[in-house]
């Protein structure tokens, strides 16, 4: 056989291999899937990171018409309960913001920290936490509802560390930055809040960082003020929920400042949630079944501001008829 014509056999066997493999991988993982493996075909925000928002992420009848809740705090609100052993359900009306910058149906872990992209905020050891029952209880109350979850929260953080600071590598700055690339599914409904554990130690426990116990509820009163500056929503609707228990007195000193700097935090269109009659994990994160009933009061504490708030108009526009 003469060497020209060896060489076109080669070429149809090896096109042949190619068409059958190929087709075998359409049929087995789709076109799209493998180009979006290598980084072909997603969007990119204006913030220049890939933004995956159709395909399987978020349905065509619900874009543009989510709302949207942001996520933030320490741990707590990241989630350090156990996840289950069997797999968890999603629900269609529930979507979340994740770490990597893409929508995606909800299911715990919310704060899940692979592909994260911004640092500052990566929890790796982030577990089952009360976003999707949050999620899930209000939906309850508005089936119509379309919900986004934005995770925000850092694990050991401080209010004076979320205070505002507007470059992505603080947690103020990187929250703002997901909500602002997630508007354009939605519009921000709520502002979730856990955080206080950490002011609550020892300060000479880290005597490099700020914490602010005595002062914890003025340092809140203007982070929501920011936030909904920020936001352009003055009357943004802001639950907090108020640390629980703990099982070392001795490092938590100022616990009982916190918790009582909590409850005076007065604030327009704002609400808080208690946690010291649910169980505990380990010395201060509570089980999954007390997550469960953390995202359960938040949601009616949300849904309770939200119909005060309609009341209170109501009231008003009465008066003004008067």
């Amino acid at each position: 056989m003469k060497p020209k014509q060896v060489y076109n056999i080669a070429i149809v066997f090896a096109f042949a291999i190619g068409l059958i493999v190929g087709t075998f991988l359409e049929k087995k993982y789709g076109v799209k899937n493998i180009l979006k493996s290598i980084g072909v075909g997603s969007q990119t925000s204006s913030q220049g990171h890939t933004t995956e928002v159709s395909e399987g992420s978020i349905l065509e009848e619900h874009q543009g018409i989510l709302k949207l809740f942001i996520l933030a705090g320490q741990s707590n609100m990241s989630g350090m309960g156990e996840l289950p052993n069997s797999r968890m359900a999603t629900n269609p009306r529930i979507y979340v913001f994740g770490n990597d910058y893409h929508w995606k149906l909800a299911k715990e872990p919310m704060d899940d920290p692979r592909n994260q992209v911004d640092p500052v905020s990566e929890d790796q050891s982030a577990g089952f936490s009360p976003a999707m029952s949050f999620a899930n209880t209000l939906l309850e109350q508005h089936p119509e509802m379309v919900i986004g979850l934005i995770p925000c929260a850092k694990g050991g953080s401080s209010i004076h560390e979320w205070r505002r600071q507007l470059n992505d590598n603080t947690l103020y700055g990187s929250c703002l930055k997901r909500i602002r690339a997630a508007l354009m599914m939605g519009e921000v409904a709520g502002f979730l809040y856990f955080q206080g554990e950490i002011d609550a130690i020892d300060p000479k426990e880290d005597p490099q960082r700020t914490f602010l116990s005595r002062q914890w509820a003025d340092a809140f009163a203007i982070l929501i003020r920011d936030w909904r500056r920020d936001l352009n929503l003055p009357e943004l609707p802001v639950v907090f929920a108020q640390i629980g228990t703990n099982t070392e007195p001795k490092r938590f000193k100022n616990w009982d400042m916190v918790k009582k700097q909590q409850c005076q935090a007065r604030l327009p269109f704002s609400v808080m949630v208690t946690t010291d009659d649910l169980p505990l994990q380990d010395y201060v994160h509570f089980t999954t079944a007390s997550y469960r009933i953390i995202g359960q009061r938040f949601a009616k504490a949300y849904i309770q501001l939200l119909e005060t708030s309609r009341n209170e108009q109501k009231l008003e526009r009465f008066r003004l008829n008067c």
